[in-house]
C-alpha cells in the first residue's frame, strides 16, 4: 500500500499532494479503461458471444468518491461516454443517457459530506448500502433520460436494472469489490486523511520528528489540514 516514502522523488524532492492525486486518478482510470475493453472484446472470443456482460463504473466511481470526492464525476461521466463509444457509437442519445445518467451518482457526495466517509464504509452493511444506492441512482438516471428520448420507461428500466451492462451482475461485482477493498488499509479512505494518519504513525514509531517528516509537514500538511475541499 501507499507509504509516505513515495512522497519523495529522486531521494530529495517531495511529490506534491496534487501530483499524488493525479497519479492515483490516472491509475484507476487506466484500470477502468482496461476492464471496459475486456468487457467489450472478451465476448468475441466465445462462440455466439457472451450472454451477459457488466461494467465496473459504479464501484470504481464510488472508490474515487471516497478517496478524493468530487473528482469521481469524471469517472462516472467518462465511463458512460466510453461504454457508449464501444457499444453504440452511432447513437448520440446513448452518450447523453449514460454520461448524464451515471452522473446522478454524485448525489452521494451529500452523504459523503454529511454522514462521513468513515461511517459510510465503516461497516459491511453500510458499505453495501452505499454501493446499492449508487448503482440504483446510476440506473435510474440512465432510465429517466432514455425515457425522455421516447423509450418506454418500464422496458428500459427492466433492461437497465436487469441484465444490462450495469445491471444485477454489475451490482454483484460492485458489492464484492467494495467489501473486499474496504478491508485493505488505506484503499477506501480519504487520501488526505490517510496521508496524515500514516505520517503520524511514522512519527510515533520513530519517537522523534525526523528531517523528512518535518519537510512533509512544512510542504504538505498545510494543504492536508485545510477544511475539506472535495465537495
Amino acid at each position: 500500500m501507499f507509504d509516505l516514502k513515495i512522497m519523495r522523488k529522486n531521494g530529495s524532492r517531495l511529490i506534491s499532494i496534487n501530483q499524488y492525486r493525479l497519479t492515483d486518478l490516472f491509475l484507476f482510470a487506466v484500470i477502468l479503461l482496461f476492464f471496459d475493453l475486456i468487457t467489450y472484446y472478451a465476448p468475441q472470443l466465445f462462440p455466439g458471444g457472451a450472454i451477459y456482460s457488466f461494467c465496473l463504473t459504479v464501484p470504481i466511481t464510488l472508490l474515487i468518491m471516497i478517496r478524493w470526492g468530487w473528482q469521481s464525476v469524471f469517472f462516472a461521466v467518462g465511463d458512460g461516454v466510453l461504454l457508449s463509444l464501444l457499444n453504440n457509437p452511432s447513437s448520440w442519445q446513448s452518450y447523453i443517457s449514460y454520461a448524464a445518467g451515471n452522473a446522478l451518482m454524485m448525489v452521494l457526495l451529500l452523504a459523503v459530506k454529511f454522514i462521513g466517509k468513515d461511517k459510510l464504509i465503516g461497516r459491511w452493511y453500510t458499505a453495501a448500502c452505499f454501493v446499492i444506492v449508487g448503482w440504483a441512482l446510476a440506473n435510474f438516471g440512465v432510465t429517466c433520460i432514455q425515457a425522455m428520448f421516447g423509450y418506454n420507461f418500464g422496458e428500459v428500466a427492466a433492461a437497465n436494472f436487469g441484465f444490462g451492462i450495469n445491471g444485477v451482475l454489475a451490482l454483484a461485482m460492485g458489492l464484492v469489490i467494495v467489501l473486499v477493498l474496504r478491508k485493505l488499509d488505506g484503499m477506501m479512505e480519504d487520501q488526505k486523511a490517510y496521508i496524515k494518519r500514516v505520517n503520524g504513525e511514522q512519527k510515533r514509531e520513530r519517537g522523534e520528528i525526523s528531517e523528512d517528516l518535518m519537510e512533509l509537514d512544512d510542504e504538505s500538511l498545510s494543504i492536508l489540514n485545510r477544511d475539506n475541499d472535495l465537495y
